[in-house]
């Protein structure tokens, strides 16, 4: 029993050291290679209706895995997101579909902002224009 548990001791400080190593040697830092990041709708300027919602369909890859995919909808010219949520989804491609509420959306022209980020921190945006009618 107390081999089992010397060998366990010695296994969690090995990889405890490893990951350590991988931290200290800047193995994690931006490395330039940024996510890939196809935005296939809304098309730029776009018109939809309110009742239709705002389907959100993009691809997302990178080498080193996507870590964060963050969505929001502002109005053209204005301050605050009337859509504003972030997906963890520690993929190396994602496929990412969703159909979100425009109920609330008042009529005009809004920007749809994305941007991705893989677990070395590097970062790709997109932007869309589209029009609630």
């Amino acid at each position: 029993m107390k081999f089992t548990k010397l060998l366990a001791s010695a296994v969690m400080v090995v990889s405890l050291t490893a990951c350590e190593d991988v931290f200290e040697d800047g193995s994690l830092q931006p490395d330039g290679s940024k996510p890939a990041l196809t935005i296939r709708n809304p098309t730029n300027n776009q018109k939809l209706s309110k009742s239709s919602g705002l389907r959100v369909k993009l691809t997302a890859s990178d080498k080193d895995k996507v870590k964060e995919l963050q969505v929001r909808v502002r109005a053209v010219g204005g301050d605050a997101d009337h859509i504003n949520f972030t997906t963890l989804p520690d993929k190396k491609i994602l496929e990412f579909d969703t159909l979100l509420n425009a109920s609330d959306l008042p009529q005009g022209d809004y920007t749809l902002w994305i941007q991705a980020t893989d677990f070395r921190t590097n970062v790709s945006t997109g932007e869309v224009l589209f029009s609630v009618k």
